[in-house]
């Protein structure tokens, strides 16, 4: 007869040890904004959702020009970009040689050789150019964005310029700096139609609030077979120029591919309607600057915004910053506060799935590259 273990037959064996699952907290801390305490309680949520999960706070920063350049779909055959590069600390490297898991806005190069137990890099941004310049994602190693976090915030940012151009706020601005009443009459964003170049995240959500303004919504994609919600009429890529020329307004929220670099080119703004308004907030390396700039001077367009541009920070000397009609802003549309409180409700959502074995959200092609 065999007696189950206990006092009479000796001591219970104990339960092997499991190891920890480690994950690093690796984006540019001065990025939270928060208060330090809405940080702790995000972590305290990660925390909860498996007793092997270790939390290391061991940040990763790479300069905004090295990030920048690092984005850019050719960054691979830039060799001399590695030289910029922050030399690694001894506690950087001692994170990835344990990580399993990391969210980051910047990772090193060749970071699968640097962390051999990685197996899962969770972006905090939507962008993941630098990323894929580390070399990811690869077949051990998952990498998901923050697609969506930032919809409905630059939605709200983008509405704003755009009202702000139809109902004519900085000649009504210029009127009250020189204390002259006069009339400056805007005109109606209903029954205009607006073009998304892109209806993911950040799209959908123009969408939707451009059809409760009252205003027809074209927008391109790739599979326009199907329908989606708030568009009412979807161009495939190869018909932008199509789709540009009926729209009173358009809006890029692309990522960055090899596809999408310097598509609104001269020919791009010479098919849009005289007097048109543009905004990107997707990437800067979508527009060709100075074909911008000429179509603003040679009356084109009527008006632009930009919240991204091609060399950030912009240099003071860049002739951007005397382009007419032209609102520029640091790549500033999200909203600051808020951002991290959503990607960490990504990022524990993403957590459970990947701990339960699941598919994660925002998964990363690497044959699209987004």
């Amino acid at each position: 007869m065999i007696h189950p273990p206990g006092p009479e037959h000796g001591p219970v064996p104990d339960a092997p040890e499991q190891p920890p699952i480690v994950v690093g907290i690796m984006y540019p801390s001065a990025w939270d904004i928060r208060p330090a305490s809405e940080l702790a309680a995000d972590l305290d949520a990660v925390r909860a959702l498996d007793p092997r999960l270790e939390i290391v706070d061991c940040r990763y920063v790479e300069p905004e020009e090295l990030r920048t350049a690092r984005g850019r779909p050719d960054a691979a055959t830039r060799p001399a970009l590695r030289e910029l590069a922050p030399v690694l600390t001894a506690e950087q490297r001692d994170l990835l040689a344990r990580a399993e898991i990391v969210l980051v806005a910047d990772l090193p190069f060749d970071v699968a050789d640097l962390a051999p137990r990685l197996r899962w890099v969770q972006s905090c941004a939507a962008g993941n150019g630098q990323l894929l310049s580390a070399g990811l994602p690869t077949e051990r190693i998952r990498l998901t964005t923050a697609a969506g976090v930032n919809g409905a915030p630059i939605a709200e940012f983008v509405f704003a310029r755009l009202l702000a151009f139809f109902k004519r706020h900085r000649d009504l601005d210029a009127l009250q700096d020189v204390r002259r009443w006069k009339p400056a009459f805007g005109g109606l964003v209903r029954g205009k139609t607006l073009g998304l170049i892109g209806v993911g995240g950040i799209g959908s959500q123009l969408a939707r609030r451009a059809q409760a303004f009252g205003m027809t919504v074209h927008a391109t994609r790739r599979r326009v077979e199907v329908p989606a919600e708030y568009v009412d009429r979807l161009f495939p890529p190869d018909d932008l120029h199509e789709m540009l020329a009926g729209c009173d307004a358009v809006v890029s929220a692309a990522p960055e591919t090899a596809d999408t670099v310097g598509t609104m080119n001269a020919a791009a703004f010479a098919a849009m309607r005289e007097g048109a308004f543009y905004c990107n907030v997707g990437r800067g390396s979508f527009v060709v600057e100075p074909d911008l700039i000429a179509a603003l001077r040679g009356g084109r367009l009527g008006g632009a915004a930009l919240d991204v541009v091609a060399a950030e920070p912009l240099p003071a000397d860049d002739p951007l910053w005397d382009a007419p009609n032209l609102y520029l802003s640091a790549h500033c549309s999200s909203a600051a506060l808020e951002h991290f409180t959503e990607v960490f409700r990504l990022f524990r959502d993403n957590l459970a799935r990947y701990l339960a074995g699941e598919e994660l959200r925002n998964r990363v092609d690497p044959d699209a590259g987004c």
